[in-house]
């Protein structure tokens, strides 16, 4: 009966890890310079409706003109910038982040004006380089390859992107323009913002020869953030009104061309993708999906698309084999041939 009521008497449910949260708070308040050096990227996280029901007030509103000018003073984000002409940049209070678009000649990118001015730095980054993926060939439609190759295609432009983020981060940090780092390393992206300062500081060549960006390109792939975006590219796949569940006709095969296109930098630095790493760009530990709910959408979609691609060939052999001419003629005197002549028995 007594070990009835210890057991009755035991938590039904598993203590929460603590540590890491310790650790993360700890790491916000004990900053480099001052306490709590990121309170404005706590405020914006613990507080968001507080924050978007200001109404966007002129006076709340950081000009794009002010962002521009902060990101000039990053190498990186001066070399995006100088060669983005024709780009327009605007501010949208219905997105709420950031979005770029280009259709033709057409290229716009449009932010939330109400987030906190460091995130807004780092948007504007990753969307600068979106820009510059358009224009040398690097982002390309992942719905254009195979299921497995879409996957990884949209996993490398997005860990891309955000390396960029990170990079511009540092480099304002350097130049006294530290909100941009401070929004990120109070962000999901802390482990990815860590793995690039640890590289940094143990040798600054490390931020131009690729290893301090391949670093943080290789650390976007270890945590379960790819989940999420296997998720949106998996939906595009199923609601794809091109037809993707669909057979059509094979598109381009995936190359080490691609991830060569989407290494380049913009101020002639050494491309990080093409650098010797432990894995391979196209390896399969960048391109895996773990999450059980991913896997089986996933094996759902090769498998309708094998399905039709066999459905399709099994017509187009029947109507292969039905337009066949059949020569009557020859099969008349083949007959006849056969047939014993008159008298014989």
């Amino acid at each position: 009966m007594g070990n009835d009521v210890d057991r009755d008497s035991e938590p039904t449910t598993k203590k929460p890890e603590t540590r890491r949260f310790k650790d993360t708070s700890r790491r916000l308040r004990q900053g480099s310079e001052k306490p709590l050096k990121h309170r404005a990227s706590l405020d914006w996280r613990l507080d968001q409706r507080a924050v978007c029901d200001k109404g966007g007030a002129s006076a709340d509103i950081v000009s794009i003109d002010e962002l521009k000018a902060i990101i000039l003073k990053s190498r990186t984000g001066e070399a995006l910038l100088q060669d983005s002409a024709g780009l327009s940049i605007i501010y949208d209070q219905q997105n709420p982040a950031s979005q770029y678009y280009a259709r033709g000649e057409q290229r716009i990118i449009t932010l939330n004006p109400l987030r906190p001015r460091g995130d807004l730095v780092n948007l504007l980054s990753r969307e600068l380089r979106r820009d510059w993926q358009q224009r040398h060939g690097a982002l390309v439609n992942p719905l254009r390859y195979e299921p497995d190759e879409a996957i990884l295609i949209n996993r490398a432009q997005n860990a891309d992107v955000l390396m960029i983020g990170v990079k511009i981060a540092w480099e304002l940090k350097l130049a006294g323009e530290p909100e941009a780092w401070d929004f990120l390393a109070a962000s999901p992206f802390v482990d990815v913002t860590r793995t690039f300062e640890i590289k940094a500081q143990a040798d600054f060549r490390t931020l131009n020869n690729g290893e301090a960006s391949r670093a943080a390109y290789d650390k976007f792939f270890e945590d379960a953030r790819t989940k999420l975006h296997d998720k949106r590219i998996i939906h595009q796949m199923l609601l794809d009104e091109g037809g993707y569940m669909k057979t059509r006709e094979k598109g381009p095969k995936l190359s080490m061309d691609l991830f060569k296109r989407l290494g380049e930098m913009p101020n002639d630095g050494r491309n990080y993708l093409a650098i010797k790493a432990k894995h391979a760009p196209m390896d399969m530990c960048y391109s895996t999906v773990e999450d059980r709910s991913n896997a089986n959408f996933l094996w759902f979609i090769k498998f309708e698309r094998s399905f039709q691609e066999k459905e399709l060939q099994m017509v187009r052999d029947s109507v292969k084999l039905s337009a066949e001419v059949v020569d009557f003629g020859k099969w008349d005197r083949t007959k006849r041939a056969r047939q014993p002549e008159p008298g014989q028995g």
